[in-house]
């Protein structure tokens, strides 16, 4: 990381050059969506060399259902022969040599990895308005955040210039912008997937996030990640889901109140049973995280913390600094005390089979605002990450679903939480559940 990353200015013809490619993409973008997507900040790069003819065609002869389909590859992940910027001017203008093992999977099934998108600096962030190239906006308001740190990835899935897209998620950073955008995010159980080729924040939480615009295309990405195609599952009439209640997960705004019950309110009526389940873990995750994910991301970084330190955005900056002071001992209890945790997931989930909550507690806040949120949240580390930062530390799988309502503005995202491995669980609950747009059509 010792060669500085030029300015990167993604232009509309870099855009449009995916459609002229050796083939036909499946469900092509329009004009007007790459065109709004670069307005938007979302693409780092564009490459339409990636567009393989001969993989497609293998694909398709063995039935995948991603063979020709574009997938956006969030600037933290490796693809051969594409710079990894990282959002940063630590980043290389360098082509990389090798795709990451999950890039490579998505190769496999005819997937056109062609679009690299933008993240918040190094992923270190929740808000997705701190890159080398300025702010990633709100596809639904340009003046909102997109949320972070895979921003790219949702502003171009909810503007409509991308169906699919690859996210990472440490504490949040696939279901938070997921939930600001209105898109499905899914954070697969710890250590599922791969993470090598990925550069890394904090590889005791990191995990690869499949983003999408909608639950098939969820199932799609992750059947490909997994090496599975979801096997049949016994009907199960009613499963028992723990909706989280006490400090702090009662605390939401209106907005995000009336889109948890809507989902509430449909899984009830699919024949799911309900019931209030106040967790005893929620303050000790919360203890955790930046203990461990602090002192690994200032580990990463300490070499170039050195030797210039100016290079990097001012907040990321701040934030590396203040991770080096965490002490040796404390992260290493923290780290003690959350495979305890993992160890014994069943008891963090009672008599419940899944968990409901919101994604945050908020919808997407103002590009640059820190402070001063709605439902008495003081802080955007709160909003963006008290609701996804837990089931990080658990190490177990969430899918970020979106809610619009008619009268809101903006979408909201309602979390279903699983035990480990029940990613398929997860998808086949939400594919029941169809398109929660309440009052639209």
């Amino acid at each position: 990381m010792t060669q500085q990353a030029s300015p990167v200015n993604v232009t509309m013809d870099d855009a449009m050059s995916l459609l002229g490619g050796p083939v036909d993409l499946v469900d092509p973008p329009a004009a007007g969506s790459l065109a709004r997507a670069l307005e938007l900040n979302a693409f780092a790069s564009i490459d339409a060399s990636q567009i393989d003819a001969g993989g497609i065609s293998r694909a398709e002869r063995m039935g995948s259902a991603l063979a020709g389909r574009l997938v956006g590859i969030k600037d933290m992940i490796d693809v051969a022969g594409v710079p990894s910027r990282y959002g940063s001017a630590w980043g290389s203008d360098a082509p990389k040599t090798a795709d990451a093992p999950v890039v490579h999977a998505l190769r496999q099934a005819g997937a056109v990895p062609a679009v690299k998108t933008q993240t918040h600096e190094y992923a270190y962030g929740p808000t997705g308005d701190v890159t080398s190239t300025g702010p990633v906006r709100n596809p639904h308001n340009p003046t909102l955040m997109s949320g972070g740190s895979s921003a790219g990835s949702a502003a171009a899935i909810g503007c409509g210039a991308l169906g699919l897209a690859l996210g990472t998620d440490t504490g949040g950073s696939g279901r938070t912008p997921a939930a600001f955008c209105g898109i499905y995010g899914l954070r697969p159980t710890h250590g599922s997937t791969s993470i090598e080729g990925i550069f890394p924040l904090s590889p005791s939480l990191d995990t690869v996030s499949p983003m999408a615009n909608s639950i098939q295309g969820i199932a799609d990405l992750w059947g490909a990640l997994s090496s599975e195609m979801p096997a049949p599952q016994p009907a199960v009439d009613s499963l028992s889901i723990g909706l989280l209640s006490g400090s702090p997960w009662s605390q939401v705004t209106d907005s995000v109140s009336s889109a948890l019950e809507e989902v509430r309110a449909a899984l009830s009526a699919l024949g799911h049973t309900i019931s209030s389940y106040e967790p005893s873990w929620t303050e000790l995750t919360h203890q955790l995280y930046p203990r461990i994910q602090g002192p690994e991301a200032a580990s990463i970084h300490a070499d170039n913390l050195e030797q210039d330190p100016a290079r990097y955005q001012p907040e990321v900056l701040a934030r590396l600094c203040g991770a080096q002071e965490v002490p040796g001992w404390e992260y290493r209890r923290a780290l003690q005390q959350m495979e305890a945790l993992r160890a014994d997931v069943p008891a963090a989930f009672g008599n419940h089979d899944l968990l409901l909550c919101a994604t945050s507690p908020v919808t997407a806040p103002r590009i640059g605002q820190r402070v001063a949120f709605g439902a008495g949240w003081n802080t955007v580390w709160d909003v963006a990450l008290a609701f996804t930062v837990p089931f990080s530390v658990l190490g177990v799988p969430a899918l970020s679903i979106p809610v619009w309502k008619e009268e809101e503005p903006m979408p909201a995202g309602v979390q279903l939480v699983g035990r480990p491995g029940a990613e398929f669980q997860l998808i086949g609950v939400a594919q029941k559940l169809g398109e929660m747009r309440v009052g639209k059509r």
